[in-house]
């Protein structure tokens, strides 16, 4: 059975993350596929008091769910896809790669890259460090780019 394939986002606090929506909800509504949107809650340290900790993990899902949601919008205004929603705790590039062995209908991880002279800390890592051990192509993004640009290269099959 064939899967529809799927495109995962990494929802975090970059300026250059919108081009990196755009980019996987074109091309997820040009190949009849959809996008997860996942944001990682880094892992805290142990605390002596765990009430606190608790009420500081409840308020970092809380606002990791108002990000999702928010970016879940723009996707559906785009596209009409409601993509599929994650949260998960830990060390942000092993739940990507736990993410990623977990569902294979993800076919591209999606990624975009700032203008500055670093591309940032999540391209570093997975397009760098860590890009032998993903089970999928990493996709990036230039946060240069124009919407008419990114419409344009994710709705073509050539």
């Amino acid at each position: 059975m064939k899967h529809r394939s799927k495109f995962l986002v990494i929802v975090d606090e970059s300026k250059e993350l919108n081009v990196a929506i755009r980019f996987a909800a074109k091309r997820a509504q040009s190949t009849k596929g959809n996008v997860i949107l996942l944001n990682v809650i880094e892992q805290f340290d142990p605390q002596q008091w765990q009430s606190i900790e608790d009420i500081i993990l409840q308020e970092a899902r809380d606002k990791a769910q108002e990000k999702l949601q928010k970016w879940s919008k723009v996707i559906n205004e785009l596209t009409n896809i409601v993509p599929e929603l994650m949260i998960k705790e830990g060390i942000t590039s092993e739940k990507i790669i736990e993410t990623l062995e977990e569902d294979n209908a993800i076919r591209f991880l999606v990624l975009a890259a700032a203008e500055a002279d670093q591309p940032g800390p999540l391209v570093s890592l997975l397009a760098g460090q860590k890009s032998g051990k993903l089970p999928v192509p990493v996709v990036i993004i230039p946060q240069g780019l124009s919407d008419d640009l990114i419409d344009d290269l994710a709705s073509r099959s050539d």
